[in-house]
This record gives C-alpha cells, structure tokens and sequence, in this order.
C-alpha cells in the first residue's frame, strides 16, 4: 500500500472528511500555531493572539465537535470490544470491570439510560465474582454504589 493511500485511509477513519470546504480552513488556521513548535520557531512567535479570533474560535468549535463525536463512537468500540472478550472467556474479570465502566460512563454521558446502568451493575458484580479482591475490586464497589443509587 502506497504512503499516500495509508494517510488517506487513516484520515478516513479519524473523520477528516468531515472537515470540508471552510470548516477545512479553520482546522488548518488553528492548527496553524501549532506548526510553529515543530519547526523550531521561538515560543513567542506561537503566543502570537490570531489575527481573527472568530475564526479561529469556529476552528476550536469544529475540533471539539469532532472529538466529542469520537468519543461516543470510540466508546461503542470499546463496549463492542469488552462484550467480544467476555463471550470468549467468561471469566475475564478485567473485561467484565472495563465493560461495566463502559455501560456507566456511555449512561452516565448520554440519557441517563437505565438500562445501561443495570448492565453496568451486572458487569462490576461479575467482576467480583471473579476477582474479589483484585486491584479494581474496590473501585468495582465504589462503581456499584454509584449505579445503584442512579436507578433508584
């Protein structure tokens, strides 16, 4: 596979062919300070404020919209992920922990979804039915406590 054909997919997957058009310029614009570190330019010249702040706002907007979007899907890959490895060995305590996490933070960042956090709480017990006393096993107590006073 060509360089230029691995940096084209790997933008596609990062979602960069949503930043189109003037959405594209903003990205550059802001990431624009940046580059000035790389190539060895004094730090002063980077603190330089942006001659148009709109501008560069609506750039910052646009990057945090698009890691926000990346968060929610990462996390439905890691919960596809845990849910893959515990189906494969159901007594992997450390996937079932990751996969409570994952149900309570996806509950917690969404709806407030109950259904999640009764998944959750089976997940964190799970995890202490295999490693009462693993080094999450406190946290997975602490965690049950939280959920369950969410779905009461």
């Amino acid at each position: 596979m060509s360089v230029a054909m691995r940096s084209n997919s790997s933008k596609d997957r990062l979602g960069w062919r949503r930043f189109r058009g003037p959405a594209a310029g903003l990205v550059v614009l802001a990431l624009t300070g940046s580059a000035l570190a790389i190539e060895g330019k004094p730090p002063a010249a980077e603190r330089k404020p942006p001659a148009d702040r709109t501008t560069t706002a609506e750039a910052h907007y646009e990057l945090g919209v698009f890691h926000h979007e990346r968060m929610f899907a990462d996390l439905d890959q890691a919960i596809a992920e845990y849910e893959q490895a515990v189906k494969l060995r159901g007594d992997f305590a450390e996937a079932h922990y990751y996969l409570g996490l994952s149900y309570h933070t996806k509950a917690k960042l969404g709806a407030d979804d109950k259904a999640l956090y009764r998944k959750a709480l089976k997940e964190y017990k799970l995890y202490l039915k295999y490693l009462p006393k693993g080094e999450l096993a406190d946290k997975a107590r602490q965690n049950i406590k939280a959920v369950e006073s969410r779905l009461r």
